[in-house]
C-alpha cells in the first residue's frame, strides 16, 4: 500500500506539471500572435504600399464615348445643333471600367451641360476650353463618386480645373478631348 499511496502522489504531480507546461506552450502562442498581430503582422501596410502605382508612369489610355453627343442649340439661333465626339484620357484601367458602367449618368450629365450653352459661347476658343474642363470635372465627380478608383496624384498637372462656378473635382480622368465638334 505504500507503493500504491506513493505513485498516486507523484502522478498529480506529473499531470500538474504537463498541465503548467500546456498552459504556458498556449501563453506563449497567445502572446506571440498577438504580438505578431499588434505590431504588423505579414506586413499588410508594406504590401499595400507596393500595391499603389504611381500613375504617371503608366500608359495612357484613351475611351471614346459613343455616340456622340447631339444637342439643339435655342431658338432664335442661326445654327441650330451641335454634335461632339468626345474621348476621355486616363492611366487609370479601374476609371475606364467605371466610366464604361456609369456611361448613363455621364452621358446625362454631359448633355445637360452641351444643352445649356449657346453658339456665341462656343464659337470662341476660350468657350471650348472651358466647356472641355467642365466635362472633365463632371466624369471626374460620377468616377471618384462612385467610389471605384482613388483621385490621381497629379490632377492638378492634368488640368483639373473646373470652370467658375463649378466644384473642382480632381480624379483619375487627366483629360478629354473633342475629336469631332461640329456646330451647324
Amino acid at each position: 500500500m505504500a507503493d500504491e499511496l506513493e505513485l498516486d502522489v507523484e502522478e498529480p504531480k506529473k499531470s500538474k506539471l504537463v498541465l503548467i507546461i500546456a498552459i504556458a506552450g498556449v501563453v506563449l502562442l497567445l502572446g506571440g500572435g498577438a504580438a505578431w498581430f499588434f505590431l504588423g503582422g505579414d506586413d499588410g501596410d508594406a504590401a499595400k504600399e507596393s500595391e499603389k502605382v504611381d500613375l504617371s508612369k503608366l500608359p495612357i489610355h484613351y475611351l471614346t464615348l459613343i455616340p456622340e453627343f447631339v444637342v439643339n442649340f435655342g431658338p432664335g439661333s442661326r445654327v441650330r445643333y451641335l454634335q461632339v465626339d468626345i474621348q476621355v484620357a486616363t492611366r487609370d484601367e479601374a476609371a475606364l471600367k467605371t466610366i464604361s458602367t456609369y456611361n448613363p449618368i455621364i452621358r446625362n450629365d454631359i448633355l445637360v451641360l452641351l444643352s445649356g450653352l449657346s453658339f456665341e459661347e462656343l464659337s470662341k476658343e476660350t468657350g471650348k476650353l472651358a466647356l472641355q474642363k467642365r466635362i472633365l470635372n463632371t466624369i471626374n465627380k460620377v468616377v471618384v463618386s462612385a467610389g471605384q478608383t482613388a483621385p490621381a496624384a497629379k490632377a492638378e498637372d492634368a488640368g483639373n480645373e473646373a470652370a467658375a462656378g463649378d466644384d473642382v473635382v480632381k480624379g483619375p480622368i487627366e483629360n478629354i478631348y473633342f475629336t469631332s465638334f461640329i456646330m451647324q
